[in-house]
């Protein structure tokens, strides 16, 4: 026969291993490529369905918003709109007669 204290110390082994396995298939479950991909494209989603709202509500903003990330992308090219032209070189000289020396 065994002794109450080691037959309550088993189950307590058997209980606590089974909760270590319901745990670790979890984590499993949680860390697996798959499940955080889709988490990733479903706040992506959220974040994009919230953006569409908020255009909607207020389109001069987002014309505003998206004019100035134009600009700052393009700056470079309206700069060289208003630069002034460089002055123009200088015509060729007309040919010489050879000398004798």
């Amino acid at each position: 026969m065994i002794p109450p204290s080691l037959a309550a110390a088993q189950a307590d082994v058997l209980v606590k291993r089974a909760r270590l396995k319901a745990s670790l298939a979890e984590a499993k479950h949680r860390l697996s490529p798959a499940t955080i991909a889709s988490g990733v494209a479903d706040d992506l989603r959220d974040k994009a369905e919230e953006g569409v709202a908020i255009v909607r509500e207020r389109p001069g903003v987002a014309a505003g918003v998206a004019t100035g990330i134009v600009a700052l992308l393009a700056r470079k090219r309206i700069m060289g709109l208003f630069r002034k032209a460089p002055p123009p070189p200088p015509p060729p000289l007309p040919p010489t007669a050879p000398t004798k020396e």
